[in-house]
């Protein structure tokens, strides 16, 4: 059975010529929801952007003409959980259903028969979030972080959300025989587990009534299986596609591939509750978070090994190809945010990092490090097989690219090393709560500047996106994601037509 998988792992890498068509036609079959799924992450990031850049200015300057004072439904309180759900509920959701959708459709060789499914699941996913964010805004919120939409406004996501489910359950049955491929475990286990996850936390907390003690538990418990099992699979997933895909070369370890897939999915439902040490809950709950984080990196170093030795001896790729870049470096972070969330999780250092900007930067490497910069990869290598054309320019990509670089690793390292001083300024009782404040303002400062960096990526991203569908001239054979010389373009020509 692991030698099929392994020769069925080829074969898609590879691309027979018998497959060539159908997957022609599956990709036609799929472009109009998948494209509805990447124009929603796209509007929701420009959103979400906005609402940070603001967010930010009122950390640093909350006083300040830009920061709306007095403003009630922009005051911080409402502009960051507004930022965080247009991020994770808006960008990070929407692009990776239109990612798990494309890659399930190919890897099943299955044409959608009806694409109204899906689409209506967008349409049905865009309006709960657009209803739940105005409701945010206007002052009612559920008041749980990551769960601020209101019952009604979460009803509609989690019917937007059950019906993406039930066509990745109804597409992975109907498949043509044969081994399933690794990106199709985590694609369909992130559909399936977020599904749970979401409506389980709901439902203890808004509608079943959960008493006080028990809230942060379940809130966090949900965080943290947030972002284990629903983004961390999504990205995986594209990444065990997409690396050996550009690379032309197979997965270096089946094996290797599947224990990471099921250590993650072991211990990524327990992570979420270290954020709740010292708190009024049992100690071995606690304990038992603290262990799985640390366990956590066991699929983490599973996935580096395997990404490494699959790119191996073909790291000039990283020269020409911006889709390798984002993804490679995506890949690095994620390596970077578990052993960082590892450390922070043992009780003698999380005592001093617990409420600093330490965890601030730690979640922005997570969402905006790893997460972000492989979908942006997936856009760059999808999109133009969908509509047929070419990125308009190379020179946007790439300044989006370093843009992203230099904005995340600036905010990593200046929050870092400011919620160190923070923590250890918070420990010793001589020094007053003003000092402290006082103490961390230039980070702050220096926080805004990189929060804008990300903001200009992030505008520079969405105008390429724009500018595929209203100038890129199209071409006559599916279009390498970016083409940097005639040289890249015969170097991927056999696989742009496999594509």
């Amino acid at each position: 059975m692991m030698k099929q998988a392994a020769i069925s792992e080829r074969e898609i890498q590879a691309g027979p010529a018998t497959e060539r068509g159908e997957l022609s036609v599956v990709d036609r079959s799929i472009r109009v929801p998948v494209l509805i799924f990447f124009a929603s992450g796209v509007f929701w990031l420009i959103v979400a952007s906005a609402f940070w850049l603001l967010a930010s200015s009122q950390m640093h300057k909350p006083t300040a003409w830009w920061a709306f004072p007095g403003v009630a439904w922009l005051s911080f309180g409402r502009s960051y959980p507004v930022f965080m759900n247009c991020f994770v509920y808006g960008w990070a959701a929407c692009a990776g259903i239109g990612a798990g959708i494309w890659l399930l459709a190919r890897f099943c060789h299955v044409p959608l028969r009806s694409s109204l499914f899906p689409i209506l699941a967008g349409v049905t996913w865009n309006i709960g979030l657009a209803i739940g964010v105005l409701s945010i805004l206007a002052g009612a919120t559920a008041g749980f972080q990551l769960l601020e939409l209101p019952s009604y406004a979460a009803f509609i996501l989690f019917l937007g959300l059950l019906m993406v489910g039930l066509w990745a359950i109804t597409m992975f049955w109907n498949r043509k025989p044969g081994p399933t491929y690794i990106s199709q475990w985590y694609i369909l286990g992130a559909f399936l587990w977020f599904s749970w996850i979401y409506a389980t936390a709901n439902i203890l907390l808004t509608f079943a009534g959960a008493p006080g003690p028990a809230q942060p538990a379940i809130n966090w418990w949900y965080i943290g299986s947030l972002l284990d099992l629903w983004l961390t699979p999504i990205a995986l997933g594209i990444a065990y596609y997409l690396i050996p895909k550009l690379v032309q070369r197979p997965v270096y370890s089946y094996k290797l591939a599947l224990f990471g897939f099921w250590s993650l999915a072991l211990f990524g439902g327990w992570t979420g509750m270290t954020q709740l040490m010292g708190g009024p809950l049992p100690a071995w709950m606690i304990t038992a978070s603290i262990v799985a984080k640390v366990l956590m990196l066991l699929p983490v170093l599973a996935v580096a090994a395997n990404y490494h030795l699959t790119i191996k001896g073909s790291f000039e790729e990283l020269r020409w190809n911006p889709v390798v870049r984002f993804i490679v470096i995506g890949s690095m972070a994620y390596t970077a945010y578990a052993v960082e969330g590892s450390l922070i999780s043992f009780r003698s250092i999380g005592q001093i990092t617990q409420f600093t900007l330490i965890t601030v930067g730690h979640n922005q490497l997570g969402l905006f490090g790893f997460y972000s910069m492989i979908l942006f990869g997936a856009y760059y290598y999808i999109v133009p097989r969908l509509v047929g054309r070419q990125w308009l320019s190379q020179a946007m990509v790439m300044a989006h690219f370093w843009f992203c670089v230099v904005g995340i690793g600036l905010l990593f390292f200046d929050l870092t090393i400011g919620g160190s001083i923070q923590g250890f300024a918070l420990q010793d009782p001589q020094i007053p709560m003003v000092a402290v404040s006082d103490l961390i303002q230039p980070f702050l400062m220096v926080q805004n500047v990189a929060v804008l960096l990300l903001v200009v990526a992030n505008l520079i991203f969405a105008a390429a996106f724009a500018l595929i569908f209203l100038i890129s001239a199209p071409v006559k054979y599916r279009a390498a994601a970016v083409e940097s010389s005639a040289e890249a373009t015969n170097k991927i020509g056999s696989e742009v037509s496999v594509a």
